[in-house]
């Protein structure tokens, strides 16, 4: 997964001096053409996406949306597809199945809230472009760097939650 966010960002780096370069040489705006191909690489990727996600994983598609999960539920496999997205992840009062449970978050800008379990290891993976994130008080800023987070012990617990954030822009807080 690192190689395939670093290469997505250089990428998109390098398509966007190319854009400024040509503009600057040939004076063509070629910026009036970043939404329309924007829209298209979007309708593409959402009709002909990979599979990221374990098989049977529920996929959420929204443009702008906020999940809370802070009362009593089932941690299930999730991809969710977010725009500008705001999550509440209380897993203190989760039902954990035995395993490891990935979920997936694909978003422009997200606001990422964890309550740790008590009982199952979590490790979290976050990748973009800027993160601020706050664990148990301590609080971070990290630009084009990834973050990642693991509770004491995680390798060794019989349930355990993986997920993996990519981001442009995200707030991540970890109590």
């Amino acid at each position: 997964m690192k190689n395939r966010t670093a290469i997505l960002i250089g990428s998109i780096l390098i398509i966007l001096g190319a854009f400024s370069i040509i503009d600057a040489l040939f004076s063509i705006n070629l910026w009036a053409l970043i939404f329309p191909l924007i829209l298209i690489g979007l309708g593409v990727l959402i009709l002909f996406r990979p599979k990221t996600s374990p098989v049977g994983s529920n996929v959420i598609l929204r443009f702008v949306g906020e999940t809370d999960k802070s009362h009593e539920w089932t941690v299930e496999p999730a991809e969710y597809w977010n725009f500008v997205g705001s999550m509440k992840l209380d897993f203190s009062q989760a039902f954990i199945p035995e395993g490891e449970t990935s979920i997936v978050m694909y978003n422009f800008v997200n606001d990422l809230e964890i309550t740790l379990p008590t009982d199952a290891g979590l490790k979290l993976t976050a990748r973009g472009f800027v993160h601020d994130t706050k664990v148990k008080g301590y609080k971070e800023d990290h630009i084009f760097a990834s973050f990642e987070y693991e509770t004491p012990e995680y390798l060794n617990q019989s349930r355990k939650i993986y997920i993996q954030s990519l981001s442009f822009v995200s707030e991540v807080e970890i109590n």
